[in-house]
């Protein structure tokens, strides 16, 4: 459907004050979430002045959707632990949906929207970093309000809309009813509704490409992923949702999703429910939201397969064994045999995509480096084995630190690198610091020893550079900062020239 037609319904909409608009907060939190230099205070500020917000920001920053491993007893805390950016996204979600609202329109069942939308933010989410490599607050935004079209028709339009849901109900598809009586789907007046708004660009394209066929393992851009996703999110939500009315045809295109689009055998499907359904019920909890018993996603899956078994399904399933056969020989290729990280091929390639992407536009990234301090000692004194040992705990202890997109890999002997993507200045120090910390505070027991390690860190960001670096030149820039930090009595992080020691040393007034 042509622009001009849903631009003109929203603008008869707005005229007749019959189309919903952003809460207050929401209105706020936008403002924040276009200026690039917002601080940790103006966010937490904002968020603290709005009780319910503030009490959703917590629980999920206390949730184990966010794994912080420890409490989260206050707004800025949370800010901090969660980075700024993540945070803006968190909350504009947070404060434009409102399961409380209630639109009076006849068929339209409010409790089931909202089951469906924390359902797919929920899926979207989860499936985010591990099957689409994009960022996980993005996706859990957009899932949120990728069926907000469906709640603005029900509020700007109920006579109108209500007939669309009988209609529906009666056997025909629900964006064909829309277009039909409406000019367009929900699909599209969501996404022309969240530019009205001034939502952010990589939202709105999201929620408009969310119908768009599913093109596995095509790159493009990162509106793109986050519409890929929120399709993905979706089909998938109605099992999670309302997995009583399932039927077999849905249950069948979401076996088939899994397996030929998504690629994955039962046991990683298996756990990636399990942990979608935990996610599913505590994103319901933090809108105090109670949902209907939920039957076993899994179970579903598995009728879905009884059922295409009958149907000649077992020379697909024997493809794709063969493909995880594949992917088993690609990780072990791609993953160092002695501390369990990426290894160097794993980075040289990450690396390589990463500098692309910001030649495309597509965000910066930081780059992190460190080697353990003195380690030839442990080899000395204590023979390779622990050394050995003590690498294994520093790559573990350092990969604990970090967020799923991001990349640990042992660069060579004791040296390892980080690529952190979608990282600003303020995020990419806190990991520096995080790590060189979590490391000072490990202890190794060795034969009755309890052995203390150090690391010495760099770190260099490519929003740093006037154009996007060579990876050569950013590789050799953060090494640089790694030698400052041998150099500044190591056990400390450096950025730009300066060590962690200087960049807090305060300035004196003029």
């Amino acid at each position: 459907m042509p622009a001009a037609v849903s631009t003109s319904l929203i603008d008869r909409l707005k005229a007749a004050k019959r189309l919903p608009s952003p809460p207050g907060t929401a209105v706020r939190v936008l403002e924040l979430c276009r200026q690039e230099d917002t601080n940790v205070q103006q966010i937490a500020d904002t968020i603290m002045s709005d009780p319910a917000l503030s009490g959703r920001l917590l629980r999920y920053a206390n949730s184990s959707i966010v794994g912080a491993g420890r409490q989260v007893t206050s707004v800025r805390n949370a800010v901090l632990l969660l980075g700024l950016r993540s945070v803006k996204l968190t909350a504009l979600g947070f404060s434009i949906a409102n399961p409380d609202f209630q639109p009076r329109c006849p068929g339209f069942e409010m409790q089931q929207f909202w089951a469906e939308s924390f359902a797919t933010a929920a899926i979207a989410r989860r499936i985010a970093a591990e099957l689409f490599n994009t960022d996980r607050e993005e996706a859990f935004t957009a899932g949120l309000l990728a069926g907000i079209g469906r709640m603005a028709f029900a509020y700007g339009l109920p006579d109108e809309y209500s007939r669309v849901l009988e209609t529906s109900r009666a056997g025909k598809a629900l964006a064909d009813a829309e277009r039909g009586a409406l000019g367009l789907d929900h699909v599209e007046f969501g996404g022309q509704l969240l530019e009205d708004w001034g939502l952010p660009e990589v939202l709105v394209q999201a929620v408009q490409r969310q119908s768009l066929p599913l093109e596995p393992g095509r790159s493009g851009t990162s509106a793109h992923a986050l519409g890929q996703v929120v399709h993905v999110a979706r089909r998938f939500a109605p099992l999670f949702a309302s997995p009583g009315a399932v039927s077999a045809e849905v249950r069948d295109s979401t076996r088939r999703l899994v397996e030929d689009d998504l690629k994955l055998n039962k046991e990683s499907w298996q756990r990636i429910a399990e942990e979608i359904s935990s996610d599913y019920a505590q994103v319901a909890e933090l809108f105090d939201t109670k949902l209907d018993g939920q039957a076993s996603v899994f179970d579903l899956y598995a009728e879905a397969q009884e059922e295409a078994t009958r149907v000649g399904v077992v020379a697909q399933l024997e493809r794709t064994r063969a493909l995880e056969e594949n992917k088993d020989l690609l990780r072990r290729a791609t993953t160092d045999a002695l501390t369990g990280v990426a290894n160097r091929a794993k980075f040289d390639e990450r690396i390589e995509e990463a500098v692309a992407g910001v030649r495309r536009g597509h965000g910066h990234f930081a780059l992190i480096m460190f080697d353990i301090d003195h380690f030839k000692k442990f080899n000395d004194t204590h023979g390779h084995d622990v050394g050995d040992f003590v690498l294994k705990h520093v790559a573990r202890a350092a990969h604990a630190t970090l967020r799923e997109v991001d990349l640990l890999a042992r660069y060579g002997g004791e040296e390892f690198i980080i690529v952190a993507p979608q990282t600003d200045r303020q995020g990419a120090c806190t990991v520096a610091a995080r790590v060189r910390k979590c490391i000072e505070d490990l202890r190794i027991d060795v034969n009755g020893q309890t052995l203390r390690v150090t690391i010495s860190v760099g770190l260099a960001l490519t929003s740093d550079y006037p154009e996007a670096p060579d990876v050569e030149r950013i590789v050799v820039d953060v090494d640089k900062q790694l030698y400052l930090s041998k150099g500044a009595g190591r056990n400390t992080w450096s950025y730009l020239g300066q060590s962690a020691s200087q960049l807090n040393r305060p300035t004196s007034a003029n």
